[in-house]
């Protein structure tokens, strides 16, 4: 794990609709696919954006907005049809060097805000430590 490696996920899930369909009609290619038959749902998850630095991270926030943006008449659908999902923000944290020290950050443009929202999604934000041998 880099010090600055990030990844933004995108998790859904859906009481009738396949993965398949889903990862069709939003052109992406899933990394994790199932399903839970006691809730009934399907879901899936992808890996919409991964680098190892702020910078990266600051460009890979306009590809989420134009994918967002792209998809935003099957957002509207898909939750309208019961179906729940979230973007997740995954953070390398390592520890404070010295005390005071500023172990995460974390900025959003306006712009990702408003086109996060009108998305409907849900946002998670983790930050993972990597356990020192």
């Amino acid at each position: 794990m880099l010090r600055d490696s990030f990844t933004i996920d995108l998790i859904l899930s859906h009481p009738s609709r396949s993965a398949r369909s889903i990862a069709k009609a939003l052109s992406v290619k899933p990394q994790l696919t199932g399903s839970n038959q006691r809730a009934r749902q399907t879901y899936l998850k992808v890996v919409l954006q991964n680098g190892n630095s702020p910078a990266k991270f600051r460009l890979a926030l306009p590809k989420v907005v134009r994918f967002l943006r792209k998809n935003k008449t099957f957002w509207k659908k898909f939750l309208a049809e019961k179906g729940s999902g979230e973007i997740v923000f995954n953070h390398a944290i390592f520890p404070q060097t010295e005390k005071g020290d500023k172990c995460f950050e974390l900025s959003l443009t306006s712009a990702f805000c408003e086109h996060f929202s009108a998305s409907g999604l849900g946002l998670k934000i983790q930050g993972w430590v990597k356990k020192s041998s």
